[in-house]
Order: structure tokens, then sequence, then C-alpha cells
């Protein structure tokens, strides 16, 4: 008898599945011991435990992982490993360590998946990870913080920090200034060269101004072909001798892109906290979001004035 036919007129022959033995599958070695930060500024920060490290955190410039939490003691906790097993510790802070939603009271050896609490609000959570997963969790910090063109901080990661920074100003009455800076007739240069030119005027720009402030500065993307310097500690006229160093610094470089060199200037507004709202001496932390509002504002105005009076200037009074 024969078989059924197939669209040729051909006889086909009944389909078979073979089935092969896969090899055993490599298991994957989770050893590495790891920190994921889970609230704040810092969210999805990722730090990897060695073993003959102790780990302190809280407040305090000293410590492995600082946090800019007022409810967070200076010396708030620790981390170290005894034995095999890595043990979690409370230093006596005020507002405690908690476990997994438990106040700890003295020390507790950590488990695969446990949660973490400083005080009521900075969250972590301990994990023990493989290469691979301690790699995708980086990669998913970075793109929490980062601007995906510039490498320089986004926008999200700007608004939550300069909360910090607005809190810490008023806390201890510091100076706080912020630059806001926009590219000079950048449309022309997308409508002339197209947007691929305008993203490497970003980039080198964004680059020019990283490699012109200090460590302890903030530089994010506002959007589009605005950034933003947040200077903890700076007065407003000093910060303007910062913008104008960076406006030099841009003004002064070329941008190669296919066969052209770019060239293109910057405009700035530069606002310190004392130039907003009530006096610094007399606001409280509920005075933060207004502060905040108030201090980019300010900032957005001058620059809006240096584009009026010409452009690639500061105006920052």
């Amino acid at each position: 008898m024969s078989g059924p036919r197939d669209r040729d007129g051909g006889t086909s022959q009944r389909s078979q599945t073979l089935i092969v033995q896969a090899p055993e599958s490599i298991k994957r070695t989770r050893s590495k011991a790891v920190l994921t930060t889970a609230t704040g500024t810092q969210t999805a920060r990722v730090h990897v435990l060695a073993p003959s490290e102790i780990v302190t955190m809280g407040r305090g410039d000293d410590c492995t992982l600082r946090f800019d939490d007022a409810s967070v003691s200076g010396s708030h906790a620790r981390i170290l490993m005894v034995g095999a097993e890595y043990v979690f510790a409370d230093n006596r802070s005020t507002n405690g360590s908690y476990v997994n939603d438990t106040r700890i009271d003295g020390a507790v050896a950590l488990k695969d998946g446990d949660r973490i609490r400083l005080g009521p609000h900075c969250m972590l959570r301990f994990n023990i990870v493989d290469d691979d997963e301690e790699a995708a969790l980086k990669r998913m910090y970075e793109a929490a913080l980062y601007d995906g063109l510039t490498r320089v901080y986004n926008r999200k990661h700007l608004e939550e920090r300069l909360d910090v920074e607005v809190a810490f100003a008023i806390r201890h009455q510091t100076e706080l200034s912020v630059i806001l800076l926009d590219v000079d007739h950048f449309k022309n240069v997308n409508d002339t060269y197209g947007h691929l030119a305008g993203d490497a005027v970003l980039r080198t720009a964004a680059q020019v101004m990283s490699h012109g402030l200090r460590q302890e500065d903030l530089l994010a993307r506002y959007g589009g072909e605005e950034f933003v310097v947040v200077a903890r500690g700076t007065a407003v006229a000093n910060a303007m001798l910062v913008a104008d160093r960076l406006r030099n610094s841009i003004a002064a470089t070329m941008i190669p892109f296919e066969e052209h060199l770019l060239h293109v200037t910057v405009s700035a507004g530069v606002a310190s906290l004392r130039d907003c709202g009530p006096r610094i001496e007399k606001a409280t932390p509920t005075s933060v979001p207004s502060l905040k509002t108030s201090l980019l504002g300010a900032a957005d105005q001058r620059l809006y004035a240096a584009k009026q009076a010409g452009r690639n200037r500061i105006v920052g009074v």
C-alpha cells in the first residue's frame, strides 16, 4: 500500500522526531555575594562582597557604602564573613537595622534573597549570584542612572540627587549652586549635518564638561541639548567661574564628524540656593521640593537671559 502523496505527487515518508540526549548542563556557580541598593539616589547600585572585606554602611564619609539619608546613622551597620556565612550586624544605630522587616539586636547570618533595611527608608537586598547575574545587575544599575547617548547621569537621577543635595545644604547650612547649560544653535547642526552629527556634538560636549568638573560635582543631561551641573558647597560667584571654564573648553574643541570638523558654543544660567525662596537659614526639610523648583527655575531664567544677550555667555545674577 502506498504512502500519502506529497504536493509533487511523490510518496512522503512518515515524519520522525530525532531525540538527542543533550550533555549534562554545566551548573552555574553562584559564589558571589552582592548587595543591591533598592531605594534612594543609588537604586540598583551593586556592591560585590569580598570574603575578607568588612563592609560598613552609614552616612559617614568613611563608610564603604555611604547613604546620604538623615535617618541613617553615621556608622549604622556592617557586614563581614564569619566562617562560611555573611553576617549582618547593627552598630547601635539610632533608628535600627532590619532583616526581612524584623529588627535585629546584635548580629544575624544572611541568606540568599534577604532584605536589609537601615532605619525607616534605606533598603538593600542580599543575594548569592554567578558572574552572568552580577553583570546583568550592573547593566540594570547603569541603565537606571545614565543617559544612553552621553553616558552622563540622566534626568531622573538628577531630580533625585537634587532633592538630596538641597536637603544636605539645609541641614548643614552650606552653599549649593546649579549650572544649566544649553548648546547654542543646536538645531542648525541637526539640520545641516544630520542627527548623527548632533549626537556627536552632545557626546563630545558631555565628555569635555565631565573632565572640567570636580569628582563631587554632578553632571546630568537635562533634556535635548541641555545639561545641568550640581555643585555642592559652591557659591554662585564660584559656580559662574566653573561655568565659564566649561564654556571656554567647549568653544575650543573641534568635533570630528565624517569629513567635517564641527564647532559649537554653549550658554549657561547659574543660580544658588541662596537666591531662592525663604532664607536657607530658615528652611526646613519640607521646603526641599519648592526650593529645588525655584533653584532650577532661576537657572533657567538666567539661561534665557544669556541666549537673549547673544549666546556663548554666562548669566548668574
